[in-house]
């Protein structure tokens, strides 16, 4: 038996081996979790700017993530009170985060205070964003092409104007009780493709208030969102009801949820170079989402499809448009064969085989199941997208608006393959010869052999995808129907 001396003795030892092997796993982690910097950088007009950059993990893991510029208000809180609250919200949802002190204020003080500042060195504010989106951008593993920011008090007006002059960049904005000019309630009116946050500070006077959630209810983006805080400003992310949760919530959703776009060349098997877009949501390595092809009709080409792609990519599936051939750009670089004005009708009769190059696309990139493959086509388009489908097993689904009375090709295929179809068309589709779209549509869904085919009439949707203007509704339809066609079960894409 050990003495009492002994076995006390062994005690420290074993206590202090345990405290080495914490000590050790406290080190490993903090070398694991990418540190807070401050940094610097200079505005166009030769202000230095001070900030403090967070960056996630998934920056190393997932290769370009959303980045967030955050304001400081000036002469009022600095950029720290953020690091604690919304800086590190965002650096937890996956996305880089950039706090900044405003000229004249905190660390980036400069040569005048900004209680000294005229109305002229106020407007300079703007070239401090503009300088801040430009730094994180240029950092490795941000993508550029996903910016979002957020500014309080006095600095909202300011991200209202950069966010007009940048939207190839600028992606989402958050306003926290912010006060406008005319002209900045014009751009947030006109700006449909920006999501607003508008917060609204419950200690404000009525009328500050009322002006804090206008560009809420100016906004025409569907997902502009408008939240009631507690205080004010900055400092509402100090006080109850989850503000830091639901403001980087919100980010995320529209920011990671856009995926990265890439601009892409390919070429069909009878040489024609097509070009067109990738949109491919964030996912860890290793996982595989679904891939959606967009064929556009005629006299559209793959921008009539820019935000149902998207929409579809924020529910977990790659998606591609393009321009087919004859289209702008995919137009040949001597200009001819473009069509509406000499495409020849035997090289349109060969537009499936620019779907075909399409799918081999989607379904060759390593992110992408090759096996989960879906096509939404629309008017003309819809019997050669069908025919591209022949024979390959990767097709799970296909989406067609507006049927043309079907072909032979298409009427035998519709009637063997368990495919399901999801038709949708106007009854009231009629063209000036009499040909009827909404009787092509009812077609093909009668002659479906597959029991989860649907079809979806309207009365007066009008044709193709010019449905997506008149019926909003069917952006989450279309979605959904291909989320549960290839086999999304989790908002990654994977199955």
């Amino acid at each position: 038996m050990k003495s009492p001396r002994v076995a006390d003795i062994l005690f420290q030892v074993c206590l202090l081996s345990f405290t080495v092997v914490v000590l050790v796993c406290q080190a490993a982690s903090a070398q694991s979790q990418p540190p807070r910097v401050r940094v610097t950088f200079q505005t166009e007009d030769g202000w230095t700017i001070v900030g403090t950059l967070f960056m996630p993990r998934e920056a190393a893991t997932i290769g370009r993530v959303p980045g967030v510029v955050i304001l400081s208000e000036p002469a009022w809180v600095p950029r720290m009170i953020h690091g604690a609250n919304i800086a590190a919200g965002v650096k937890d949802q996956g996305m880089a985060a950039l706090t900044i002190d405003m000229r004249g204020s905190a660390a980036s003080v400069g040569k005048k205070d900004y209680q000294l500042f005229s109305e002229e060195d106020r407007d300079g504010m703007q070239l401090d964003i503009r300088a801040a989106v430009k730094f994180l951008s240029s950092q490795k593993g941000v993508d550029p092409g996903r910016i979002g920011v957020l500014g309080a008090g006095d600095t909202a007006e300011y991200v209202v104007r950069e966010a007009a002059k940048n939207l190839a960049q600028i992606k989402a904005v958050v306003l926290i009780t912010g006060a406008y000019t005319e002209k900045s309630k014009q751009a947030i009116k006109s700006l449909k493709d920006l999501p607003v946050l508008a917060t609204v500070g419950n200690q404000d006077p009525k009328d500050a208030q009322t002006e804090a959630a206008t560009p809420y209810f100016l906004s025409q983006n569907k997902y502009s969102r408008l939240i009631l805080g507690m205080d004010r400003g900055a400092a509402m992310f100090n006080r109850p009801g989850r503000l830091k949760e639901q403001v980087s919530e919100w980010l995320r959703d529209n920011l990671k949820g856009l995926g990265t776009e890439t601009e892409l060349s390919f070429t069909s098997d009878d040489g024609w170079k097509l070009n067109g877009k990738l949109y491919m949501p964030d996912v860890a390595d290793g996982t595989k989402v679904p891939g959606v092809v967009f064929v556009h009709g005629h006299n559209h080409d793959q921008q009539t499809w820019y935000y149902l792609a998207r929409e579809a990519t924020r529910g977990g599936m790659a998606s591609l448009i393009f321009d087919w051939r004859g289209n702008r750009k995919s137009i040949r670089p001597d200009g001819k064969w473009e069509f509406g004005v000499d495409l020849p009708q035997e090289e349109w009769a060969k537009l499936y085989l620019d779907i075909k190059a399409a799918i081999q696309l989607i379904a060759s990139q390593k992110q992408v199941d090759p096996n989960r493959i879906g096509l939404v086509g629309a008017t003309a388009t819809n019997n050669p997208a069908v025919k591209a489908m022949i024979g390959d097993p990767r097709i799970k689904t296909f989406v067609g608006l507006s049927f043309y009375t079907p072909d032979a090709e298409t009427k035998k295929f519709v009637a063997s393959s368990d495919v399901p179809f999801l038709v949708i068309a106007s009854t009231n589709d009629m063209n000036a010869d009499g040909g009827s779209l909404a009787d092509g549509t009812r077609e093909v869904y009668r002659l479906s052999k597959s029991k989860q085919s649907s079809i979806l009439m309207y009365d007066d949707a009008g044709r193709g995808s010019d449905m997506l203007k008149t019926k909003q509704e069917l952006f989450g339809i279309i979605t959904r129907w291909l989320q549960e066609k290839l086999g999304i079960t989790n908002n990654n894409g994977a199955a």
